[in-house]
């Protein structure tokens, strides 16, 4: 995953994507008072949040693993459980509990743990992860901020009527997307005359040629797999860089600005309305993407 501006001194890698935890080092007890900003310890796999956008309501959570080398850990077997507190309330009492899913990221190589998870307060907050099965059997303690807004379009908000690259603005699509292999429909239309024709769309702002990670690749592909169960929505590849052609001369594109992108890949689910229902950073799976668009048409 890259990031954009700023954000980028706030990234930690999962050899795919990044986010905001601890590192590892001396992880106290947590028996008696937790203590939320110790680091790792001698933990053998312990996790890292991958979300760079974490608000007051909804918010799909992405949990990596790594172990004590912070190389990514592979193992569908491990069972991944958290806790949450809202730390300006109680350090005791969760706020909240979620079980996450094993979602795979690069097929048989690479995966993360993924759950929808409801914050009720920005501010500081504290997880206590559990991680048991295939081997590993640890309870470990980190801090997160959740903001009050979200950078990037909110559920049911109208999103920027971007002006994107489309077919008709290059002479071949290898000047507009770093696909190896570009599906053509995926380049018909810019986001503005998506809005314009009042069909469902999907959008995915990703390289595959220039992302620090594997991710970008697999994300298009995806997004490409689920798009022939249906036709009837429109699908949008959009290069968030600029100067495809000289990886040193990379710019974020408007529209990375105007749908304030703190990283990509993002993938975006739009209803004919304009709406904003679904969006998924980093990692999705073509079932996930599936029941949305089954949802919408």
């Amino acid at each position: 995953m890259r990031v954009f501006g700023l954000f980028a001194a706030a990234v930690l890698l999962l050899a795919a994507c990044g986010g905001d935890t601890n590192e590892p080092g001396d992880q106290a007890s947590t028996s008696g008072d937790k203590d939320f900003k110790q680091s790792f310890g001698d933990a053998e796999v312990y996790p890292v949040f991958v979300s760079s956008e974490l608000t007051v309501g909804s918010n799909r959570f992405i949990i990596g693993l790594l172990d004590s080398n912070d190389a990514p850990v592979n193992n569908p077997d491990i069972e991944v459980s958290v806790d949450f507190f809202d730390l300006a309330e109680s350090e005791a009492e969760p706020a909240t509990s979620s079980v996450f899913e094993y979602v795979e990221s690069v097929p048989g190589k690479r995966g993360v743990y993924v759950s929808n998870v409801e914050f009720s307060a920005s501010g500081e907050w504290g997880a206590e992860v559990d991680l048991s099965g295939g081997g590993v059997d640890e309870n470990l303690l980190a801090s997160f901020e959740v903001r009050e807004d979200s950078s990037t379009p909110s559920l049911g908000e109208a999103v920027p009527p971007s002006h994107t690259l489309t077919a008709d603005d290059a002479k071949n699509l290898s000047a507009i997307s770093t696909d190896n292999n570009p599906d053509p429909k995926f380049y018909e239309l810019s986001v503005a005359e998506a809005l314009e024709e009042g069909e469902p769309f999907v959008v995915a702002f990703a390289t595959p040629k220039f992302c620090t990670s594997a991710t970008c690749g697999p994300t298009l592909d995806i997004v490409k797999k689920a798009s022939a169960d249906y036709p009837q929505v429109n699908y949008l590849h959009v290069e968030p860089y600029t100067n495809l052609d000289d990886p040193n001369k990379l710019r974020p594109i408007k529209a990375v600005r105007e749908w304030g992108l703190p990283s990509e890949p993002w993938v975006f689910v739009v209803d004919g309305e304009g709406k904003l229902v679904a969006k998924y950073e980093g990692v999705l799976s073509a079932d996930e993407l599936r029941e949305t668009l089954s949802e919408l048409v």
